[in-house]
């Protein structure tokens, strides 16, 4: 499942589940995710979410600026269109967002210590 979390202040706040096709970003009525901020546009972006052509379980995400007025930001730097992964920040006006994915095994390993007298 891949999902946006909403981030205020480092903290998760909100949890929005995506699913295939697009997902609409703006301050208008209309969009999936709609952002009561002048620093976002009506139509402000659009995430795709498209099955992975080898591993369909799998997708592939692409973020897409609808030429908005004060920019879509990936990790801070401002884009018009990029393929996102797990753990990316992105940014319309001053709301954050991190993508998750859980099917992406990132942070999943656990690191053991072995005190030196037991190996």
């Amino acid at each position: 499942m891949i999902k946006l979390k909403h981030i205020v202040h480092g903290a998760v706040v909100s949890e929005i589940d995506l699913n295939a096709g697009d997902f609409t970003i703006g301050r208008n009525h209309g969009n999936n995710l709609q952002l009561d901020e002048g620093g976002v546009s009506g139509e402000h972006a659009v995430i795709t979410l498209n099955a992975d052509q080898f591993l369909p379980e799998m997708y592939d995400m692409t973020i897409r600026d609808l030429n908005s007025t004060n920019g879509t930001f990936v990790n801070n730097n401002s884009v018009k269109e990029q393929k996102l992964e797990h753990g990316d920040i992105l940014r319309f006006g001053t709301y954050e967002y991190r993508v998750f994915d859980d099917q992406s095994e990132v942070g999943t390993q656990t690191e053991y210590h072995i005190p030196d007298d037991q190996a």
